[in-house]
């Protein structure tokens, strides 16, 4: 029984931390943005490459993910042994938790996406990286759209 409930919060820890990872969809906005304008330029793909889009670069960015895992570490690590040898187990098992809460944190926060560097009308170059969604190639004629805290390249259909 007491097996069944540490996996269950270990399965409820991981769910949880599926939802850290950003929204980098070309397509999505945030709903405090309908009807704002944005600044749109006519604009040509020169060059698109994969690239990885990481949050939290480092461990201890990854607060909640060390946390669950420390958490249900310790609580396994409680369930070996007895006396000095339980106090030794739960240290480690919270240690090596929070290590392995972190990792999984970071893992889940990572993604890959696109990066576009465009050249408007001007002669500028622009460069801005987005999800997967929506592919745009190189040459192709493009809109570069901007607001306050996010640009996206989208592909130009008239």
């Amino acid at each position: 029984m007491k097996k069944i409930l540490i996996l269950s919060v270990v399965a409820l820890e991981l769910l949880s931390l599926g939802g850290c990872a950003r929204n980098i969809s070309s397509s999505s906005y945030d709903a405090r943005k309908i009807g704002a304008a944005s600044q749109t330029f006519e604009c040509v793909v020169v060059s698109v490459r994969k690239v990885a889009v990481e949050e939290g670069d480092y461990l201890e960015d990854n607060k909640v993910g060390a946390l669950m895992g420390g958490a249900a570490g310790g609580v396994l690590g409680n369930m070996i042994g007895g006396g000095r040898g339980r106090t030794a187990a739960t240290v480690v098992g919270a240690l090596a938790g929070a290590a392995g809460g972190a990792m999984a944190e970071k893992h889940l926060k990572s993604q890959n996406g696109l990066e576009y560097t465009v050249k408007l009308k001007s002669g500028e170059m622009r460069t801005v990286v987005q999800g997967l969604d929506n592919p745009l190639y190189q040459g192709q004629s493009a809109l570069l759209i901007i607001d306050n805290n996010r640009a996206r390249v989208v592909p130009k259909n008239y």
